[in-house]
C-alpha cells in the first residue's frame, strides 16, 4: 500500500515478499487456494505493475518465504508441543503466485523449495526448521540462505550475458508497454495512497491555527501540522474514487490519517469529511497513558470521489489540560470495501502505525523513562 514510502523511483532491482503472512488477507484455505479470483494472487499483481511502471522499468525478483505454519513440524511431533499450525509443501499461494512470474517475465526464488528437501526429507542438522526460522519467520541463517538465493540468481545472469551479451531485442523487451492486467481490470489505483511530509504537504487545502514543523531533526525527521488552540482547522483533499479497479460505486474507501498520540501536552479533535464524500465522523483523544509518543492511524470510511476533502477541527475539550493535535500523513485504501485483512488496519481507529519506519526511523515508539 505504502510502496511510494518504501521504494526509491529510481531503483534497478527490487526483490518482493508476498507469500509469509499473505493466508490472513483471506478468511480460509479455500480462497487462499482459489485458482481463478484469487484475492492474494490479485494483490500482488497490482503490486508488480506497480514495481515494473517505476521510472528505471527495475527488474523484479520475487522471494518466497513459506507462510505461517509451513516452516514447522506435524502436531503429533514432539517438536511442536503446542499443536501450532502446521502446513504441507502445497500448502502456500506461492505456487499460484507463480503465474504472475510467468505472466510478466519476472523471476521467482523460493525458501521453501531452498529448504524443504534438506529441513523435512534429510532432517539435515543446520538446516532444520528451528535452525533457520524464528517464530514462523526467518532469523538471521534464514536471510543469510535468502542472501544466497539473491547471490545465486545474479551470478547466473552475469554468467548468462558472458554466452549471450545484452542486445538489441533485450532492450526492445524493457522499453515495452505492460501487458494488460492477468486478472481482467487488476490495475492500480492512478494516485498516490501514502502521503507523508512534502506529499502530505500538497495535499493540505486550508490551515487555520494548524503550523507545519519538525519536532525532530534533520537525521530523525518528525514533520507534520501541529496545533495547539481549539478550534483550530486542517482541511486536505484526497482521492477516493476506485472505480478504475471496478469497484460498485456505493463501497466505501478506508482512509487512515497519522496523528500522534503522547501521555502529555495532547487534546482531543474530530475529524470529518466536509466536501466533496461523505464519512462518519470520528472523535479522537491524542493522550495516552503509557509515556510514549508514537503514531497511530485514525479510521473513516468515505464514500468514493475524484475530490475528497477531510477535516481535523481541534476541540475545547481536554484531559491534559492543553490542545496539542499533530497530523502527519494519510493513507487511502488501495481497494474500496472492508480491509480487515491488512495488518494495521483495522475498522477501528486505535491502531499503531509504525510511520516513521519509512522515515528512515529505527523504531516508531519514541520511549520516555519516569
Amino acid at each position: 500500500m505504502c510502496l511510494e514510502l518504501s521504494v526509491d523511483p529510481d531503483v534497478d532491482l527490487v526483490f518482493m515478499e508476498y507469500t509469509l503472512n499473505d493466508a490472513y488477507s483471506v478468511h480460509n484455505v479455500d480462497e487462499e487456494a482459489k485458482l481463478v479470483d484469487n484475492r492474494i494472487v490479485k494483490d500482488a499483481e497490482r503490486l508488480v505493475r506497480r514495481l515494473l511502471d517505476l521510472p528505471q522499468r527495475p527488474a523484479v525478483v520475487f522471494m518466497h518465504s513459506p507462510p505461517c505454519g509451513l516452516a514447522n513440524y506435524p502436531k503429533d511431533h514432539p517438536k511442536n508441543p503446542n499443536k501450532m499450525t502446521h502446513r504441507l509443501f502445497p500448502m502456500t499461494s506461492e505456487d499460484l503466485q507463480g503465474a504472475i512470474s510467468q505472466y510478466y517475465d519476472v523471476q521467482y526464488l523460493s525458501l521453501r523449495t531452498a529448504l524443504y528437501r534438506l529441513a523435512v526429507h534429510k532432517q539435515e542438522p543446520g538446516f532444520l526448521w528451528e535452525d533457520v526460522f524464528v517464530d514462523h519467520h526467518p532469523g538471521d541463517h534464514g536471510h543469510k540462505i535468502m542472501a544466497d538465493l539473491a547471490v545465486h540468481l545474479i551470478q547466473q545472469v552475469a554468467l548468462g550475458l558472458l554466452m549471450e551479451p545484452y542486445g538489441k531485442e533485450d532492450e526492445e523487451a524493457v522499453s515495452e508497454p505492460l501487458p494488460g492486467p492477468m486478472y481482467k481490470g487488476n490495475m492500480p489505483p492512478n494516485s498516490v495512497m501514502c502521503s507523508v511530509a512534502e506529499s502530505f504537504k500538497q495535499l493540505v487545502v486550508l490551515s487555520e491555527g494548524f503550523e507545519y514543523v519538525n519536532e525532530g531533526s534533520a537525521v530523525k525527521p518528525k514533520p507534520g501540522y501541529v496545533a495547539t488552540t481549539p478550534g483550530s482547522r486542517l482541511q486536505l483533499r484526497v482521492d477516493t474514487d476506485r472505480s478504475a479497479l471496478g469497484s460498485p460505486p456505493e463501497e466505501r474507501v478506508r482512509v487512515y490519517l497519522h496523528h500522534l498520540r503522547s501521555y502529555e501536552h495532547m487534546g482531543v479533535a474530530t475529524i470529518s469529511c466536509v466536501s466533496g464524500c461523505s464519512c462518519e465522523s470520528v472523535e479522537v483523544d491524542a493522550l495516552i497513558p503509557d509515556r510514549v509518543s508514537q503514531v497511530y492511524l485514525a479510521g473513516l470510511n468515505a464514500s468514493q470521489a475524484r475530490e475528497c476533502v477531510i477535516e481535523v477541527r481541534v476541540l475545547d475539550r481536554t484531559r491534559s489540560g492543553e490542545h496539542k493535535f499533530k497530523v502527519s500523513g494519510v493513507v487511502v485504501a488501495e481497494t474500496a470495501g472492508a480491509q480487515e485483512g491488512v495488518a494495521g488496519l483495522g475498522t477501528d481507529h486505535n491502531q499503531q502505525f509504525g510511520l516513521r519506519q519509512h522515515l528512515d526511523e529505527e523504531q516508531g515508539v519514541q520511549m520516555v523513562r519516569a
